[in-house]
Parts: structure tokens; C-alpha cells; sequence
């Protein structure tokens, strides 16, 4: 019988199978040879999927936050099942265009809802300081299901062109059950009514009354922008350094074991050496990571990457504990989809002048020049982490009160 003291484990499940996206590692390749999709058509298709992604993220942490976590995780595993069954039958630039609005709606269903409902039943069942440990183990889960995704995903793709997404249906059906297990924490659900205030209270809380949680929420952003950018420019970056196709897989694999170990370790990590060092240990990786990707021109420069992608996993957990004990419950994985649609308008900005400026003068010096810039924003948003006490006490310190 599932109780809440199951739902950190049932959650890891839920992850490793969420993030086994057997289709990601072959998806331009099904676009451009199974539809005849331009790169043009390509980037168009992912700029609609961001947009409804970006649309969706806050109102459905919103949502989740009023109609429960477990039915939301529900309804999300059901709408991710039936994308994936799209794409299992397109044929059709329109029926890709469908089927991408669906997960896109389905995906962002699950942004703020996993993460709150973990906290709340790790604080319900007196478990609260395990937050960031078991954070941890839902990423390096997910991230492990991820990487390993990958590997096998060519040779699905061999085998028959639509056998990742046939897969993909099941996972999402599996997913579903996991979903349905999950108990829902007695906690207090705000009101479907009065919403224009509500969400404008909720900004209001994060731009000017909680002065540590903008701080966290900022540098939550500058850490995950400087790994995230990478992702879009690695795979020619790589082949651009003379590595072959053939590897893409295993790189984008080991990206993600590297994540998940980071995730693995982050709060043993923050508890042995302080936040704040952590912290700037991670400023470092960035540094690091960017200026080897820009000054080497070699195929070793791929090896940098992997700098971010660890750093990447390091932050999170520790951060998102932070961020979580200083918000409110009633509205949880509300502020956690605020926190990943300013993420989200960002990189909608950020990435389009990137990708410009690459096709203008080339991966390396921009890769230089985006490195500074992240690296500038990660030290004043710790600065501002500092100034406000939020680097104080770290995990002994209570929740805010403002």
C-alpha cells in the first residue's frame, strides 16, 4: 500500500522514466529522412514547442498547486502518452506540429508539481532536511534513464524508424501507474477564485517582499543558463572538432551520467564544504568549461563540456532546497514554474542571439564571450545571495518568514 513515505521512491521512478526520451537522440534525423523536414522547419517546429512550454509553465504549477499534485502527475502522464501516440503516425509536418503543442502542454504539467509534492511529503512525514539528498537521487535517476536512452536509441532506430516512439508510448503508460500510486500530502489548497490577485502576489513575493528567495531564484537561472546553452551547440560543435556522427550518442550519454552523479553528490558536497564554497566552485566550472570549449579547436574541447554538465548537476539539488523552504505551500509548484519561465524567457531571448552570432562569427569566440557574460551574472547574483543572508546557515536555517 503506497503511503507518503513511498512517494520519494515512486518520484525517482516517475523521473528515470520521464527523462528516457528514446527518441531525442534520433529525432532531427526522423524530421529530416521519415517527414522531409527542412533544419529551417526544424527550428521553427522547436521555437512553437518553447513557446507552448513557455505559455504553459506557470499556470500549470498554478494549477497543480489547486487541483493536487498527484492529479496533476496523472494528467500530465496521460497527455505525454498521447503525443508520443502522434508521433508513432505522423506523416505530416502538422501532425509533428500536434503532437509537440500536446507534450509541450503535458511536459510543462510536470514542472514545479514533482518537486513540490517531494517536499511536502518529506516535511509532512518529518523528513524535510532530506529534501536535497533525495532531490538528488530523483536526478541522477532521471538523468541516468536519459543517458542510457540515448545509447540504445540508434539501434531502435535501425530496426524500424518508429520503434523509439512506440517505446516512448509505453514508458508514458508505465509512467501513468507510477502517477496513479503517488499520495496526495494534507495540505492546504488555495482557492480556484480571486486568481489575478493571487498570481499577482505570488510576483510581487519574488520581486520585491523575499529578498533571499530572488536571490536564490537568480542565481538558479545564471547556474542553469550556462549548462543549457551548451546543449543546443555541442552535437556541431563535436562534429565541427572532427568527431564523427557515431559518437554523438555516447557524448550526449556521458553528458548526462555526469549530471546525475553531480546531482548524487550535491548535498553531501554542500555539507562538507559550506553553500557558499560550492557555490563558487561551480562559478569556476563555468568559467572553466567555457574558455576550454572556446580556445581549443580539437576534439578535446568536448571534454570541457562536460565541466558544465557536472556543474549542472551539482547546483540543482542544493539549490532547489533552498528555493524550497522559502516558499510558501499553498502555492509550491506554482513559484517553482515562475522560477522555470523566467528561466525559459531568458534562454528565448539569449538563444536566438547566440545562435546569430555563432553563424556569424563561429562557435569558439561566442562560446567566450557568452562564458564572461554568465560567469559576471552568476557572481553578482551570489553577491546578491550574500547580501540578503541567504548564504547564511544554509541548511540549519529556517524557512523565511517574509
Amino acid at each position: 500500500m503506497s503511503t507518503l513515505r513511498t512517494n520519494p521512491r515512486l518520484l525517482c521512478t516517475f523521473s528515470a522514466l520521464q527523462m528516457s526520451l528514446f527518441p531525442m537522440a534520433i529525432l532531427t534525423v526522423y524530421f529530416r529522412q521519415d517527414i522531409g523536414m527542412s533544419l529551417r522547419e526544424i527550428f521553427l517546429l522547436q521555437g512553437a514547442f518553447g513557446l507552448v512550454m513557455a505559455l504553459f509553465e506557470f499556470p500549470s504549477g498554478y494549477l497543480a498547486d489547486r487541483i493536487g499534485y498527484r492529479r496533476t502527475l496523472i494528467i500530465s502522464s496521460i497527455l505525454n502518452a498521447m503525443g508520443w501516440s502522434i508521433y508513432v503516425r505522423a506523416d505530416s509536418i502538422e501532425h509533428i506540429l500536434l503532437a509537440e503543442i500536446v507534450l509541450g502542454v503535458g511536459i510543462s504539467l510536470i514542472s514545479g508539481t514533482d518537486s513540490a509534492l517531494l517536499y511536502e511529503s518529506l516535511q509532512e512525514t518529518k523528513q524535510e532536511s532530506e529534501f536535497g539528498v533525495w532531490t538528488g537521487r530523483v536526478k541522477f535517476f532521471g538523468q541516468l534513464g536519459e543517458g542510457t536512452a540515448a545509447i540504445v536509441a540508434g539501434l531502435l532506430y535501425a530496426y524500424w524508424h518508429r520503434s523509439p516512439f512506440v517505446l516512448e508510448v509505453l514508458i508514458w503508460v508505465v509512467n501513468l501507474g507510477v502517477a496513479w500510486k503517488l499520495v496526495e500530502p494534507a495540505r492546504h489548497r488555495p482557492p480556484l477564485q480571486e486568481n489575478w490577485k493571487q498570481i499577482k502576489g505570488m510576483v510581487r513575493h519574488v520581486a520585491v517582499d523575499n529578498l533571499r528567495l530572488r536571490a536564490v531564484v537568480l542565481i538558479t537561472i545564471a547556474l542553469g543558463m550556462a549548462s543549457f546553452v551548451p546543449v543546443w551547440t555541442i552535437q556541431l560543435y563535436a562534429t565541427d572538432a572532427g568527431i564523427s556522427a557515431t559518437w554523438l550518442g555516447l557524448i550526449w550519454a556521458a553528458a548526462n551520467y555526469s549530471v546525475a552523479f553531480g546531482s548524487l553528490y550535491s548535498t553531501r558536497i554542500s555539507q562538507a564544504i559550506g553553500m557558499q564554497r560550492m557555490l563558487l566552485f561551480c562559478i569556476l566550472l563555468i568559467a572553466a568549461g567555457y574558455a576550454g570549449m572556446g580556445l581549443v579547436h580539437t576534439a578535446w574541447g568536448v571534454g570541457f563540456y562536460f565541466l558544465l554538465t557536472f556543474m549542472r548537476g551539482l547546483n540543482g539539488p542544493t539549490l532547489h532546497h533552498e528555493e524550497q523552504r522559502r516558499i510558501p505551500s499553498s502555492d509550491r509548484a506554482g513559484f517553482v514554474s515562475m522560477r522555470s519561465l523566467i528561466f525559459r524567457c531568458f534562454f528565448l531571448v539569449l538563444g536566438p542571439l547566440v545562435g546569430l552570432n555563432m553563424d556569424r562569427f563561429g562557435q569558439h569566440p561566442v562560446l567566450l564571450v557568452v562564458g564572461a557574460g554568465l560567469v559576471i551574472a552568476a557572481g553578482a547574483a551570489m553577491m546578491m545571495m550574500r547580501s540578503s543572508g541567504a548564504l547564511n546557515g544554509g541548511y540549519a536555517e529556517g524557512p523565511d518568514s517574509a
